[in-house]
């Protein structure tokens, strides 16, 4: 069963906002927000800081990333379908 971390109530509200913006529900914005943050944050550093060796096949910092243009056209093709 995967961990399911406890938002603040300020957090809560951010996210709530994000996906508001997004058009989409909480949980699935969550999920385009975990696909987006490898674009920004530093690879090499979370793959140094990385505890469960077991999981980089899978894990969205191993390896070459889709060029963030995919990802917005996706997710912006998304909400003006919505």
């Amino acid at each position: 069963m995967a961990y399911t971390p406890e938002l603040s109530k300020r957090n809560s509200g951010i996210l709530r906002r994000f996906a508001w913006g997004m058009g989409k529900p909480m949980t699935k914005a969550t999920v385009e927000l975990m696909e987006f943050l490898p674009h920004i944050v530093d690879k090499k550093k979370v793959c140094e800081s990385c505890k469960d060796k077991s999981f980089c096949k899978e894990c969205v910092f191993y390896g070459k990333k889709k060029p963030i243009t995919e990802l917005l056209k996706r997710v912006l093709s998304e909400n003006t379908n919505n």
